[in-house]
């Protein structure tokens, strides 16, 4: 019998749910279109916001009002430097935010593709930890990771996942 394997975004959503993730912002897009078809379904609500940085501020309030870490998600390129200033807003409160950031696809990284930016280093003093999933084998540990070190040292993190991941 053949194994049945989860798809990267089914992993992604997985994690979510078990790290009590039931709310989401971000702004919809391409590169995330597989994981938002199925949140609904997992009992996570995405809110759609006018702006990538509304979503930041709305994760980092929520995790200063719960105590509990929240998530936010935008598209690759000029949507995640939005989310910038909202996350150093989460960084300096020490609060626990997963910024979910989508980036070009593996085989078009350095290239300069559509709207691609080198979107780590835009982080690098705003996070606690950051990771890029270098294979979709690794979605649902990394993104456990992510939520653990928001947990441990209380402040946000950055998940980011190559598009076609």
């Amino acid at each position: 019998m053949a194994k049945v394997r989860m798809t990267p975004s089914e992993a992604l959503v997985e994690q979510l749910v078990a790290e009590g993730i039931d709310t989401i912002w971000g702004i919809v897009g391409s590169a995330f279109m597989d994981a938002l078809d199925i949140m609904p379904s997992a009992g996570i609500r995405f809110i759609p916001v006018a702006h990538e940085q509304a979503a930041a501020h709305a994760a980092d309030g929520m995790a200063r009002i719960t105590g509990k870490p929240q998530a936010c998600i935008a598209q690759n390129g000029p949507g995640i430097a939005n989310f910038v200033s909202g996350i150093a807003a989460a960084y300096w409160a020490h609060s626990p935010v997963v910024a979910i950031t989508p980036e070009a696809g593996t085989g078009g990284m350095g290239l300069g593709g559509f709207q691609e930016l080198d979107q780590m280093p835009m982080f690098e003093k705003q996070t606690v930890f950051q990771v890029r999933v270098p294979s979709p084998d690794r979605m649902a540990d990394l993104t456990r990771q992510c939520f653990d070190m928001a947990k441990v040292e209380n402040g946000p993190t950055q998940l980011n996942i190559p598009r076609d991941y």
